[in-house]
């Protein structure tokens, strides 16, 4: 705290990539109610209705990546911290684009090196539990790398590369390996939003029998860990999840449940996907040691949450 009580937050300023994603708006929120002045980076073509509720907020300066040069934000900006949260191809189609991704990795370096040089004091940026590769059960951060698609490859070469750079100019750095995520805001192609909709209408779903276990780590505490880091200076690479993993099947019967929706649920449907992993779990013991990390919403308030989102949406369309 200064004289004037103020959090140390109120003169740091964030550049934070993909700002109008479902990671990125939501570490948006969180970040303006910490008192941070955000500048977020975004195409010009970007749909920000993720993020309409902020575009008036004098705190937040967006910045159309496409319009203007990276070096010259770093150059006109005095920016104090990074988070870079932005990646293309996520998607399954474009998972193996070596294309796509090597974009993803040209964008990393320009991205960290620019930073270092302007003096930025920590960087975040977040990685994948893609880059362990195929695995089934329970792993942790010694767990060895064999990624294999392009997007597991790329993000772990991104975030060794992170490290020698940081390491090279001291600086703060830190690897977020992310496993399943939920919440407001995200794709309503991925499955949970999906199945949240469809129940909301009372539609039928076709499905797999669903017992695959995951582990999913609700987006506000997702952020809640980022803000965490923003204070710590013990750099290095971290998993972060809910730390515990559920059967598919259990947490949609938990959605029908909270919606008493008629939807029937035709568990066994469809088939499973070759190679499908039926356990993925996150040991993200260290990350809740060090930084003394603890979830603030359970599985069931989480859904709560997140469906009461959706039916807004869907009461005003």
């Amino acid at each position: 705290m200064n004289g004037n009580n103020l959090k140390d937050s109120d003169s740091k300023t964030i550049l934070l990539t993909g700002v109008t994603g479902f990671l990125g708006s939501n570490l948006l929120d969180a970040l303006l109610a910490e008192n941070y002045t955000i500048i977020g980076l975004k195409r010009s073509a970007s749909d920000v209705w993720r993020i309409k509720e902020f575009l008036n907020n004098s705190k937040l300066k967006l910045v159309d990546i496409d319009k203007i040069k990276l070096d010259n934000i770093f150059a006109q900006e005095h920016i104090d911290l990074l988070i870079h949260s932005a990646w293309g191809g996520v998607k399954a189609d474009d998972r193996n684009s070596l294309i796509v991704q090597l974009e993803n990795f040209d964008f990393a370096i320009r991205l960290y090196n620019l930073a270092i040089k302007a003096g930025v004091n920590k960087i975040i940026s977040l990685g994948s539990q893609s880059e362990y590769g195929h695995y089934e059960g329970r792993v942790d951060e010694n767990y060895p790398c064999k990624p294999f698609d392009a997007y597991g490859t790329v993000k772990l070469f991104s975030g060794r590369l992170l490290q020698t750079l940081a390491e090279q100019s001291n600086t703060k750095w830190f690897w977020v390996r992310l496993f399943s995520l939920f919440g407001p805001k995200e794709d309503s192609k991925w499955l949970l939003p999906f199945a949240i909709n469809k129940m909301i209408k009372n539609e039928d779903i076709d499905l797999t029998k669903c017992e695959q276990k995951y582990d999913y780590l609700f987006v506000k505490d997702f952020c809640k860990g980022i803000i965490m880091l923003l204070n710590s200076e013990k750099s290095g690479v971290y998993n972060l999840s809910s730390n515990n993993s559920i059967q598919l099947k259990e947490i949609l019967l938990m959605i029908k449940e909270n919606l008493n929706s008629k939807s029937k649920l035709n568990f066994g449907a469809l088939d499973y996907r070759k190679n499908q992993v039926m356990h993925m779990e996150g040991d993200s013991s260290i990350f809740f040691k060090t930084f003394n990390f603890t979830l603030e919403f359970d599985l069931k308030n989480a859904l709560i949450k997140t469906i009461s989102f959706y039916k807004n949406c869907f009461n005003k369309s």
